[in-house]
């Protein structure tokens, strides 16, 4: 009898070590945030040429022949191969339905990405791919190009405010705070600053610059936030 009452003592005891164990660990679980402001020093333009014509060829050639020249003027204005890349290319028909489904034209169209390191040639550079041929402006995308430093410095500042929160909710609860338990990173959102420029009027963009700068870079903000569990002491 004295042997089953100890094995069942040992069992006991082994339970609740175990449930112990399963017991969620004392923590305080905090979001830190952070923004970090830069001045963008990059522009990546969106430029394209559409061109129509009752031929799928001549519409594609003529719209060939735009983009040739809208290539050669990027060279003229030093901007490297690298910066420059065909994005899309497209020949579509376009029908009369009215007409039973009849093929009134086609539209062939070619979008180039640019990528400008000096923003202030960017009304300049603009207006001249205009001259050599683009009709269609479609964004601008500010950006940085010492971005990983950005957002290693927003990713330490989100660090700390996690711990300056947890240490404020556990003086309120008169408990103090000690070493990070888990720390995770939240996808930083895809969302960034940027304007746009849409015009098809050389006369207008020249008028424009006459009168000053059409387009402002602004801010771009660098986002980071982190989700950290420290010991609650």
């Amino acid at each position: 009898m004295k042997l089953i009452r100890f094995v069942i003592a040992l069992l006991f005891l082994a339970s609740v070590a175990i449930a112990q164990d399963r017991l969620p660990p004392r923590v305080v679980r905090v979001v830190g945030t952070s923004e970090v402001k830069v001045t963008p020093d990059v522009a990546v333009i969106s430029i394209g040429v559409e061109k129509q014509n009752a031929s799928a060829s001549l519409a594609k050639r003529a719209a060939d022949d735009a983009a040739r020249r809208i290539l050669a003027d990027l060279r003229a204005n030093g901007i490297a191969e690298k910066d420059m890349q065909t994005t899309f290319l497209s020949l579509q028909p376009q029908f009369n339905y009215r007409k039973g489904m009849r093929i009134s034209y086609f539209v062939a169209s070619q979008t180039l990405s640019i990528t400008l390191r000096d923003l202030s040639r960017l009304d300049a550079v603009v207006e001249s791919l205009i001259k050599a041929g683009a009709n269609q402006v479609d964004s601008i995308d500010y950006q940085t190009s010492d971005l990983r430093k950005y957002r290693d410095q927003a990713r330490d500042l989100a660090v700390k405010a996690a711990r300056e929160k947890a240490q404020a909710l556990a003086h309120a609860l008169g408990q103090e705070v000690g070493k990070a338990y888990s720390i995770d990173e939240v996808p930083e959102p895809a969302n960034s600053y940027s304007t746009g420029l849409m015009s098809n009027a050389t006369s207008e963009l020249t008028r424009s610059r006459q009168m000053g700068p059409t387009t402002a870079p602004g801010e771009k903000k660098i986002f980071a936030s982190v989700v950290v569990s420290f010991d609650l002491n």
